[in-house]
């Protein structure tokens, strides 16, 4: 990209990587090797994106006022929907039957997220409707900054610009809980494996796990930048951090940023390690879903592909789970995992030759 990536997102099965930027256009990578499989001509920036389950549809949010949806494979735009301010994110449920965008607080409207029933046909006949919201939430004093949907679609979880987290239920259209769990921004929301915690990234500094079911924090993983995006590994106990100070806070900040991607311990809240990886602020990062790898995105405009990691990572602090679900282990698996003897030698990845970064 030529501009600040804004958002990337994997697809289910790992082999595709969507990215948008400040720019228009958005693009889809092949995760083994970095090639640019295609793109799709939005005609603004785009701030966030996603894709269904099926891999099948693509979803933009743009600075236009407007969400589009995209056919991943041929690339056609198959609908608009339009918005009355300009969109910060997207996100479908998980039976693809719904998508929730989010309207930024400008123009005189409250901060909003818009649900939108989508047609069965969608993708396979062109759309004739119009899309009009079933459901909404408004903020009218907040931001609604990020969202992440529950584990049953039952449940919306979004973040505000005052540090607030609310569990809204979707079906009863009522709040269940809120916290304020940071002191400022929430940049993003990401769910673990098993839809038992929540991270939120904050530019307050630091990077909270969450219990799902009333949005307590009870672990804190502090940086020394703003924290833009972290996010779970789904095979450890690992927590990634990427941020940085923005680039008009520089000259006022105490000395050079640093835009490493940092590991933490999920249990511990320790600090393992880092990974150079970029020359500007990380605004957004994802682990692979087979938790092997991660893709970061920054205002240096570059998407970095992490394939696989070295062997030494999954003989690090944290590469063995403490616990794992119950439905999710084995017969040859014992259900419980013994607690791990780790040294208190910070991990640290250093990129050498061990490293398999590919440059978008």
């Amino acid at each position: 990209h030529n501009k600040p990536v804004t958002d990337i997102k994997f697809n289910r099965d790992g082999d595709l990587l969507f990215s948008v930027a400040k720019e228009p256009g958005a693009c889809v990578w092949r995760t083994s090797d970095g090639h640019l499989i295609g793109k799709y001509n939005t005609d603004k920036a785009t701030a966030g994106c996603d894709v269904n389950q099926e891999s099948t549809i693509f979803a933009t949010a743009s600075f236009d006022l407007k969400a589009e949806l995209w056919n991943v494979k041929t690339g056609d735009k198959i609908a608009e929907i339009d918005q009355p301010a300009p969109c910060r994110a997207v996100a479908f449920n998980h039976d693809d039957r719904m998508l929730a965008v989010i309207s930024d607080k400008k123009m005189g409207n409250p901060g909003t997220i818009n649900f939108y029933n989508l047609p069965e046909t969608l993708g396979v006949e062109k759309v004739k409707t119009v899309f009009n919201p079933t459901i909404s939430i408004k903020e009218a004093d907040e931001a609604i900054t990020c969202m992440a949907w529950g584990p049953t679609n039952q449940y919306m979880y979004y973040g505000t610009d005052k540090g607030r987290v609310v569990q809204w239920d979707v079906e009863s259209q009522c709040e269940i809980t809120s916290q304020v769990t940071h002191d400022d921004v929430v940049n993003r929301l990401h769910f673990d494996s098993n839809y038992l915690s929540l991270i939120s990234a904050s530019k307050d500094k630091t990077a909270k796990l969450l219990d799902s079911r009333d949005c307590k924090a009870f672990r804190t993983y502090t940086s020394d930048n703003p924290v833009n995006d972290a996010c779970i590994s789904p095979i450890c106990d690992h927590i990634l951090l990427g941020g940085g100070t923005d680039a008009q806070d520089v000259t006022t900040s105490t000395g050079a940023s640093k835009f490493d991607v940092k590991f933490y311990h999920k249990v511990n809240e320790g600090y393992l390690g880092s990974l150079k990886c970029h020359f500007g602020t990380i605004n957004t990062l994802q682990f692979s879903p087979s938790g092997r790898g991660f893709a970061s995105g920054a205002v240096d405009g570059f998407v970095k592909i992490y394939n696989n990691f070295p062997q030494k990572y999954y003989t690090s602090p944290g590469s063995k789970p403490l616990w794992k679900h119950k439905s999710l282990c084995n017969d040859e698996e014992d259900e419980e995992y013994e607690e791990n003897e780790e040294d208190e030698e910070d991990y640290t990845v250093d990129g050498g030759a061990d490293a398999d970064l590919t440059d978008l």
